[in-house]
């Protein structure tokens, strides 16, 4: 496979639980796929992004030093690799197998840093209508030849794609005002049982959930210590609709920090990426 995008984006996360910006970027970059085989294949691809900053008195001094130091315009080039392995028997209704993900991203330019991720999910029939799903995410940011990593590609965890339970992108530092910083690294993982809506089980494309989440993210220079890692557990709903996956979850987290963390029990997602 074969293509392009040409894109104009802009981010505004001065309404969520990181510290405050904006970005604006013009971009475009080229991208290929090619199979090894019936259940391996491999992608990469180049981006070019033209990138505006702004920030506001309000924003964190990390974020306010960091635009001090290298300005609110950088122009940037980066490539990508990535690799992909889906033994699932589906991919939209899985109930056995595997899925694995890596990839590398190096960017230079204005911006220089570079970024690892892997992805894998291990599913397991416990009965015919009763499936178990394993997962796990690591991420790991850095900069080079002495440049800080860029704090709008930081990691961010919590919410209904990572730690159920959490607000979004609230896991992780934070400054003293309590805006969140996002970190270099990142670990979340999940187990969950998957079965059918009582009543409704020869509706495959409607399941149940109960799930233990677990994950966090880590500044640089942070120990990447187990014992602050944020558990929830809770059930969910999902439903393979015409539109899109939705799923509905609620989710108590199980050790959060009072006045630290920000919880949101109840989540929505309609959707998804690719």
């Amino acid at each position: 496979s074969q293509g392009f995008d040409v894109y104009k984006r802009r981010v505004d996360a001065s309404t969520l639980a990181v510290g405050k910006y904006k970005t604006d970027t013009l971009g475009g970059g080229v991208k290929f796929g090619y199979p090894l085989n019936e259940t391996d294949s491999i992608s990469y691809g180049l981006i070019v992004e033209d990138v505006t900053l702004e920030l506001f008195s309000s924003s964190p001094t990390r974020f306010i030093e960091f635009q001090q130091q290298f300005g609110d315009k950088y122009k940037y080039g980066a490539g990508n690799m990535g690799w992909l392995r889906d033994r699932r028997d589906s991919a939209l209704l899985p109930t056995k197998g595997t899925l694995t993900r890596a990839g590398g991203e190096l960017a230079g330019g204005d911006l220089k840093y570079y970024r690892l991720n892997v992805f894998h999910q291990w599913l397991y029939p416990l009965s015919r209508t009763m499936t178990l799903s394993l997962r796990g995410d690591f991420g790991y940011v850095g900069g080079y030849h002495g440049d800080p990593v860029p704090f709008f590609k930081n990691f961010y965890a919590g919410g209904p794609d990572s730690v159920r339970g959490y607000e979004a992108f609230s896991l992780g530092p934070q400054d003293q005002f309590g805006n969140v910083l996002g970190g270099t690294r990142k670990v979340t993982g999940s187990a969950e049982v998957l079965f059918p809506v009582p009543g409704a089980q020869n509706e495959k494309s409607l399941r149940l959930a109960a799930f233990v989440d677990t994950g966090q993210v880590y500044g640089a220079g942070e120990q990447l210590a187990l014992s602050g890692l944020r558990y929830s557990a809770g059930v969910g709903i999902a439903w393979t609709s015409p539109f899109g996956p939705l799923r509905v979850s609620f989710a108590q987290p199980l050790n959060e920090k009072k006045g630290f963390d920000k919880v949101e029990r109840i989540q929505f997602t309609f959707g998804s990426s690719f």
